[in-house]
């Protein structure tokens, strides 16, 4: 298995995170499958709706594979969710030389983490409603479809939420069971 270390993004980190981000965008435009524009990832575009301490770096053997912001409020796209009571996974990204070595599960597991560690039940993410093998990785890692949407009339979004199969009261008997 694969030894993935995942670090809080630093101000210094704004260049990797791009470059992540740019692969990503490289890649699916290479294949016919755009997805996100180059300037949404540039960090002038990024830090629009995220600050550097939201993202979360990917590294195997030091170098950086993978990103993806973590908030605990989302009002574009969950604004029925109250701040804090949900964690949300934003911009997931992983270079070509990451792809099927588990960095998308890892990232996803530090964010069930986290949100456990921080007293919350549940994580959720977006993605685009017709990428399949996207959205298999979300169920197979126990997320749940709940909607299927056309945003602002041209975004086919699928939305998603994990939910801890425990209350956070019960957090210490999962710490001892999960060690």
């Amino acid at each position: 298995m694969t030894n993935i270390i995942i670090k809080q993004a630093q101000e210094n980190d704004i260049p990797v995170i791009e470059n992540i981000m740019f692969d990503v965008v490289d890649f699916l435009d290479s294949i016919g499958q755009s997805l996100w524009q180059r300037e949404w990832v540039t960090w002038q575009g990024l830090s629009k709706n995220f600050q550097i301490n939201d993202f979360y770096i990917a590294y195997i053997d030091n170098n950086p594979v993978g990103c993806m912001a973590l908030i605990d409020n989302d009002p574009a796209f969950w604004a029925d969710i109250e701040k804090g009571k949900s964690l949300f996974i934003h911009k997931l990204a992983v270079k070509r030389c990451g792809a099927k070595m588990g960095v998308s599960e890892a990232l996803i597991n530090f964010a069930k983490t986290q949100a456990i560690r921080l007293n919350i039940n549940e994580v959720r993410l977006d993605t685009h409603q017709f990428r399949e093998k996207v959205r298999a990785i979300y169920d197979r890692l126990g997320f749940i479809c709940v909607e299927e949407k056309c945003l602002f009339g041209k975004y086919h979004t699928a939305f998603y939420v994990w939910k801890a199969s425990f209350k956070t009261t019960d957090m210490r008997a999962w710490k001892y069971h999960g060690e």
